[in-house]
């Protein structure tokens, strides 16, 4: 039994918003919400995603120990690669305690910095807490989820701007801007907090 309509009502998002998020019709994700089917692991990634959760909550699945008062998820295995800056947003490696400026931000989660692009701002192994509900803004830090062969991944960068098309992100090492087709974006989210380990 999957919890998209009890984490949907938890976040205060429609079933037709939800829908609108992820491309998907909304009376066949209503199928979903009622428990006439479950999501297949390429959705559950698409909506925890949408949510900030493991994708292993959306399908119902105990996430050991997790009290969403006290604990925020923590994703943070790199992909293989020299020089890759990318984490894996799969599932969530760890539990972490909650910060408590993120104290009402119930989709609130936490990534590792993997790599050294956003050097002298963020370094590898530093813990970056992110919370989906805040809206972004140029020059803000962000986490931009993309979605590649199924698999949830992210990229720390600063926001620079967004068309129809694409979005623009800034990272300092080496210093340049990168553009990003929207269709691989799942989500952008705002960094509120790091805390170096």
């Amino acid at each position: 039994m999957n919890n998209i309509d009890k984490l949907a009502r938890q976040m205060g998002i429609s079933i037709g918003e939800l829908a609108r998020r992820i491309d998907m019709q909304p009376h066949t994700l209503r199928r979903y919400t009622r428990n006439e089917s479950q999501p297949k692991p390429d959705l559950a990634i698409k909506i925890a995603s949408v949510f900030g959760v493991d994708p292993a909550e959306v399908l119902g699945f105990a996430v050991a120990e997790l009290n969403p008062l006290a604990k925020i998820p923590l994703y943070g295995s790199a992909e293989a690669g020299v020089g890759s800056d990318i984490t894996d947003m799969d599932r969530a490696i760890d539990h972490i305690d909650r910060p408590p400026f993120l104290l009402s931000a119930t989709s609130a989660y936490a990534v590792y910095v993997v790599g050294e692009s956003m050097v002298p701002r963020f370094k590898s192994g530093e813990i970056l807490y992110v919370d989906p509900a805040v809206p972004i803004r140029r020059g803000a830090d962000c986490i931009i989820q993309l979605a590649d062969n199924l698999k949830l991944s992210c990229i720390v960068k600063e926001y620079v701007k967004a068309t129809d098309t694409d979005i623009t992100v800034k990272q300092f090492n080496p210093d340049k801007q990168i553009t990003i087709p929207k269709s691989r974006v799942t989500s952008i989210h705002l960094v509120r907090g790091s805390y170096i380990t």
